[in-house]
């Protein structure tokens, strides 16, 4: 298969990814962003995230960082929202706080900047000392719902595989799967998969590349992909996903997204050497802006975030040998995971059995 190494499944080092010119766009992202992305500004924290997790699996972390470490963290921990009744985690940024002392009825948790937060800390190698552990964990369970999908917020009706997979990620972080049923949120995953074997995001849902990848990767977390059946079924409609590039669903254009999300869902069933990678990297160059780095949705668009950190966790996954090995579950460097269980859920699990 053109550009795989059979005896290593290594990726073909000789390419011409911009990769010093990502890192600027990156260190960007971290100090201003233009116009149109106005509308990510309750979720900056996600920003954060990208921009982190990128310049990491550029081993550009933390000499291209635009701030000191510290100040991202100090700040990060200020969407922290800890209470007695509702449920505990991050905020997405700082602009529903409109005092310190009188509580904003819209200012509350959500489960993905939870989630977003906690890796930044990790990428800027913060010990999560001050995460409130035993407040954020059980609170889970205030989001769970009696079929066993997730709210992203209390406030919310919105309910689907985005934030089981979210839910999945904190318990697994924190160590502490208390505030997760998971028979209950791994018979909701079941539901919803399709005559296909790919999985919707809700039950009765069209298969789609993106919650499938979700449901694989909750599932791989909870240590149950056992539990799912027919994965060569599965697998096929993964693999059916790419052209050059890789889709969502069928009938739909090639998505530099789902070069991870497919990529991702393929590696956690074991069968990532299946895809032509030569293929995946002759579409992401096509979405490569070759003049302000960064990757775009698609051809001749505009960079954007999202699809620049996917871009380049995707190329990661492939073993491109100039960037960090990444996480496939966990959207993260694979050393950052290490060090993680390493020196983290050791610790903890030496207190937690004092």
């Amino acid at each position: 298969m053109p550009g795989i190494n059979h005896s290593t499944n290594t990726y073909n080092s000789n390419d011409d990814f911009k990769l010093s010119l990502h890192s600027k766009y990156f260190s960007r992202c971290l100090t201003i962003l233009p116009t149109q992305t106005s509308s990510l500004d309750n979720s900056r924290v996600t920003v954060v995230f990208y921009s982190l997790g990128a310049l990491d699996l550029l081993k550009s972390l933390p000499i291209s960082l635009p701030y000191n470490g510290s100040e991202i963290i100090s700040w990060i921990y200020s969407l922290q929202l800890i209470t007695d009744s509702q449920v505990c985690g991050f905020r997405g940024s700082s602009c529903a706080i409109t005092s310190r002392t009188t509580p904003n009825p819209y200012d509350h948790v959500h489960i993905t900047m939870t989630m977003a937060s906690l890796i930044s800390l990790l990428l800027l190698g913060d010990d999560l000392e001050n995460v409130q552990r035993s407040k954020i964990a059980p609170s889970l369970s205030h989001l769970q719902l009696p079929n066993g999908a997730f709210l992203a917020t209390q406030l919310s009706t919105e309910n689907d595989l985005r934030f089981v997979y979210c839910a999945c990620v904190i318990a697994y972080i924190l160590n502490d799967w208390s505030g997760i049923d998971k028979d209950l949120c791994i018979n909701f995953i079941l539901q919803c998969r399709t005559y296909e074997y790919a999985f919707g995001q809700v039950p009765g849902a069209e298969a789609h590349g993106g919650s499938t990848f979700c449901a694989i990767a909750a599932l791989s977390l909870m240590n149950r992909l056992n539990d799912l059946d027919h994965q060569d079924k599965l697998i096929r409609w993964c693999l059916q996903r790419q052209s050059e590039g890789f889709n969502g669903r069928p009938n739909k254009p090639d998505d530099s997204c789902y070069s991870w999300w497919i990529g991702a869902t393929l590696k956690l069933l074991e069968k990532d050497f299946l895809i032509n990678i030569d293929e995946n990297q002759k579409f992401l160059h096509a979405t490569e802006s070759k003049q302000t780095g960064g990757f775009s949705k698609w051809p001749d668009s505009t960079a954007d975030p999202l699809h620049s950190y996917l871009s380049l966790a995707s190329l990661s996954l492939m073993n491109h040998d100039k960037l960090k090995s990444v996480h496939p579950a966990l959207l993260v460097s694979s050393d950052v995971i290490e060090r993680l269980e390493k020196n983290l859920h050791s610790k903890w699990n030496n207190i937690d059995n004092k």
